[in-house]
């Protein structure tokens, strides 16, 4: 071999070890939603690397267009305090939809990440590329679009860019009047855009196209990113009460009678949990200085169960709620958005609850639920919902009499 195809194949080989290593530091972040995603994108450009090396015929061209200097620094986003997803999928219309690099903050914070020679970035964002190739400025619009389309506590995620080979002064200044936080080094305008310049055509190509789905152009994002504390709710003034929320509020076993031990094991099981941990005065707190609502089919089915399972005493405080919560028709509020429009009913994600939670979001109300499930469901096909998570209680007072009473 010549001693350039010597120093091909040690570059490739650096290659290779390069992305093994992304494939170990990726371990540590496992429970992070996307990342066995970001590792399937590693693994495939290290197989690809390894056939290079087996056929012992390597170009620089084939190095240049590897994706790992990209995937590289998407690992680096994704090892950062405060990541709760990556490469998540949301959908703009039916037939468009956009790759999310990074999600931080607890949803509140959208990253881009850019590693492509700023050279080339400029020079594709004034028109000088190849027809059909969309600039940093095109996918710029995409992200605030689908930004505005996905909420956060009914606030649009703040949209970053980050550039870890830095960007020049001039497109910067254009992301920001756009409305994209910039970060990574600004540089000098060049004003000399050569489209082989560090290879930078054919680099993080892939992830281009890829974070561009719309060609044109919503999976542990955990449920604790969408229940946050009740400090952290404070903005939103309007409550509203799923099923699950009520029955909990109005329980005999939440309000002094957790002493039990029931036949049903579940029981004894939700008792033992309000011993340790009291969802009466979490649910007080929360409720203290804001407006209860709840749609007509929460209501109608919360007082269906309330008359055929409630006790005498759970009656009167179901009574005593309905002064404090406002029922509204299903439908108050207009029509659901794309997203929840289109949420499957499937699994856990039942009918009853996207009714209860889809009022909610139109109305700009933080959904009280016991739910977990239709949470987490609604997350793997891309829906967000502000809520706060409870823990579960069931009605009791009808079951105490063939109960154990545990003496304190």
């Amino acid at each position: 071999m010549t001693n350039s195809t010597e120093e091909l194949m040690c570059m490739l080989e650096e290659k290779i070890k390069f992305g093994d290593d992304l494939m170990v530091q990726l371990e540590s972040v496992q429970n992070i939603d996307g990342v066995m995603k970001l590792q399937r994108k590693i693994r495939q450009e290290i197989i690809f690397l390894k056939r290079l090396l087996k056929s012992k015929k390597v170009k620089i061209e084939q190095l240049s267009c590897s994706n790992l200097r990209h995937l590289g620094a998407m690992v680096d986003c994704a090892l950062r305090p405060g990541v709760v997803a990556v490469c998540k999928v949301f959908h703009i219309d039916d037939e468009s939809k956009l790759l999310i690099d990074i999600i931080s903050d607890e949803g509140k914070t959208w990253t881009k990440v850019i590693a492509r020679n700023p050279k080339s970035l400029t020079a594709l964002s004034t028109g000088k590329a190849s027809y059909g190739a969309r600039s940093i400025l095109d996918q710029a619009e995409d992200y605030l679009l689908c930004a505005s389309l996905y909420p956060c506590m009914y606030k649009p995620p703040k949209v970053i860019f980050e550039f870890t080979s830095g960007i020049e002064e001039s497109l910067a200044n254009k992301l920001k009047t756009a409305g994209v936080l910039v970060k990574g080094d600004i540089l000098p305008d060049s004003h000399d855009y050569d489209e082989d310049d560090d290879n930078s055509w054919s680099s993080d190509q892939s992830d281009d196209d890829e974070s561009n789905y719309r060609e044109l152009p919503r999976e542990n994002n955990t449920v604790e990113t969408m229940s946050q504390s009740i400090h952290d709710h404070s903005e939103i003034d309007t409550l509203n009460l799923d099923v699950t929320a009520m029955m909990a509020y109005v329980s005999n076993m939440t309000n002094g009678h957790c002493n039990y031990v029931f036949k049903q094991e579940v029981l004894t099981q939700q008792s033992a949990w309000e011993a340790e941990r009291p969802v009466k005065p979490v649910l007080e707190r929360l409720f203290e200085g804001k407006t209860l609502v709840c749609c007509k089919t929460a209501w109608d089915d919360f007082e269906k169960i309330i008359n055929n399972l409630g006790g005498d005493m759970e009656k009167k405080r179901t009574a005593e709620l309905k002064e404090m919560v406002k029922v509204f028709p299903d439908d108050y509020g207009g029509s659901d958005d794309y997203p929840r429009q289109n949420l499957k009913v499937r699994g856990h994600v039942r009918l009853r609850s996207k009714i209860i939670f889809n009022f909610g979001h139109r109305i700009k109300a933080l959904t009280v639920s016991a739910n977990e499930g239709f949470v987490r469901a609604a997350l793997q096909q891309g829906v967000t919902y502000a809520s706060f998570i409870h823990e579960s209680r069931a009605l009791t007072e009808g079951k105490e009499k063939t109960a154990a009473q545990i003496l304190l």
